[in-house]
């Protein structure tokens, strides 16, 4: 019998708490499932509803995005480790099934995550955003595919990822401390180490966030610090080049369906996001 540990950070989560656990708990899958919340000091009854509603949650002092992560997996009995984040939605009944199954049948697969599907109530640009990072077909990426997917061979995302226990620790999980895209690194330790990482479409969820310039600066800020702090081990994989990927992507499909507002805010957002990132990673 194979037992999934998935592990779910918690912040001012109580109304994501109510509707995705009992998502999880009717997930058609043959194994145990135990869910640890790690929830950090909130404005809202957090705490008390992750401690009602999840098998193990505990209040967590300092945040820290890989490091906090590790310690609430190691409080998991799961051969299988899923991450996930608060404000995502399972798809159907099969995520959880669709997305360890590989895990279990293919012992070079070390991690896999799930396709992003943008909310119905999100802004077309959101939603064509999702549908170019999270395509409707599998990307196995290991160390011969380097040239083959480029930047995406590292594109990995604990918003609703899992990897084998076995290998997270052999690897040393997520412990270290940074400040955002623990995943990335978690992704180049396991392709540097032999293995392989499966993009899974066939694992799907809701999950998106509509623009904010604020929010999406300050993003942004933080991988520019991050791609700087990680200079040497990101070399082999330059993001140079995915802006204008991405906007190839967004422009046709924007203008064939007359989406005007969206537009109107295509150079704000992308200028946002350029100009946090090279504030992030000059300064830094």
């Amino acid at each position: 019998m194979n037992k999934i540990s998935i592990i779910l950070p918690v912040y001012n989560g109580e109304k994501y708490l109510r509707h995705l656990i009992p998502k999880i708990r009717s997930q058609k899958i043959d194994a145990e499932v135990e869910v640890i919340a790690a929830v950090s000091k909130s404005k809202d009854n957090s705490l008390q509803v992750a401690q009602e509603l999840c098998d193990i949650a505990y209040l967590v002092d300092f945040f820290n995005h890989a490091k906090t992560r590790h310690e609430a997996a190691l409080k998991g009995s799961g051969n299988v480790f899923v991450f996930i984040t608060q404000d995502i939605t399972p798809y159907d009944d099969y995520w959880l099934r669709n997305l360890v199954t590989p895990l279990l049948e293919d012992q070079e697969i070390a991690a896999t995550y799930s396709r992003q599907i943008a909310y119905p109530d999100a802004s077309e640009t959101e939603r064509l955003i999702r549908e170019f990072n999270y395509p409707d077909y599998d990307r196995l990426c290991n160390n011969s595919t380097k040239e083959k997917w480029g930047r995406k061979n590292i594109f990995y995302s604990d918003s609703a990822s899992a990897t084998r226990r076995d290998v997270y620790l052999e690897l040393g999980g997520y412990n270290f401390e940074v400040g955002t895209n623990e995943d990335v690194i978690y992704a180049i330790n396991v392709i540097n180490n032999g293995y392989s990482i499966l993009y899974n479409s066939k694992s799907k969820v809701y999950h998106s966030h509509d623009f904010e310039v604020k929010a999406a600066f300050s993003r942004y800020k933080l991988i520019g610090a991050f791609e700087r702090q990680f200079e040497e081990e990101l070399k082999e994989y330059s993001s140079m080049g995915e802006g204008k990927k991405l906007l190839l992507y967004l422009l046709p499909r924007l203008v064939k369906k007359l989406k005007v507002k969206d537009l109107g805010l295509l150079p704000v957002d992308l200028a946002t996001r350029y100009f946090g990132y090279k504030k992030g990673f000059t300064n830094s």
